[in-house]
């Protein structure tokens, strides 16, 4: 069987050539959204903060208060927290061994994104960069702390005029799209990217549950590249495209 990646394919030809940052055009920079002044409207319950800071519902309390952290102090995180972050966030949803559905909603359960750890700081193991290993449930040291810094300073170059960038972790997605297209072609390059999305959002409320704070990198100073070559992966098989600075809030 030939695989997509073998032949010409338009969704991974974008991909290849949307991994460097353009500087943003003028846009209209005022939140939008859009209604239809002339139908009838239903009224829906509104969200409250307030009524949620009151509330015992602690998951009411972790939607309604998630947002972006781009301030983070000097704390770093503990290995059990950082191991709980993981394992509530991508891991499998049970430890039974036949069982292979994780805590996010994945296009045909065909898990097409890996997840990286640069350990820019820890009281508790080494720095450096790992894998998240999901059917062992644990972390594979890959790197040495020289790559988890370039990793670092790769995004910093963009993100260090609006971001405190003194974060112990970044969490990294990649993608092989392969695992996804195989079974759905093209347009598989658009489910991995909702994918990314279900994994983003898990990421962010398993962080406001455990008091954690983040904030989503979505390009560094360079072309994504770059963070391939510093992990060793093979750009025609597996892409670095997303990223999250993890750690405290600065009080």
């Amino acid at each position: 069987m030939t695989n997509i990646t073998e032949k010409y394919s338009l969704a991974l030809d974008f991909h290849e050539n949307s991994t460097s940052l353009i500087s943003p055009k003028i846009f209209d920079s005022r939140v939008q959204y859009k209604i239809y002044p002339n139908a009838r409207i239903v009224s829906l319950e509104k969200n409250s903060y307030s009524i949620a800071q009151q509330s015992d519902d602690l998951f009411l309390q972790t939607l309604l208060v998630r947002k972006s952290v781009r301030a983070f102090s000097q704390k770093n995180v503990p290995f059990d927290i950082l191991a709980r972050l993981l394992t509530l966030s991508f891991g499998l949803r049970n430890d039974e061994n036949e069982s292979y559905f994780r805590t996010y909603a994945s296009a045909g359960g065909r898990y097409p994104i890996e997840v990286y750890i640069a350990v820019l700081r820890s009281d508790e193991i080494e720095e450096g960069v790992y894998h998240y290993n999901i059917f062992d449930n644990g972390l594979e040291r890959i790197k040495n702390s020289e790559a988890s810094k370039k990793i670092c300073e790769f995004y910093d170059g963009v993100q260090s005029t609006h971001i405190s960038t003194d974060y112990p972790l970044l969490i990294i997605f990649s993608m092989i799209p392969e695992r996804t297209m195989q079974k759905y072609g093209e347009r598989g390059y658009r489910f991995v990217l909702i994918d990314a999305g279900h994994m983003g959002q898990n990421l962010y409320l398993v962080a406001k549950y455990l008091n954690m704070g983040l904030v989503a990198f979505d390009a560094g100073e360079e072309s994504d590249d770059k963070v391939d070559e510093i992990l060793g992966l093979s750009s025609v098989e597996e892409n670095v495209f997303y990223s999250f600075a993890v750690g405290y809030p600065q009080n």
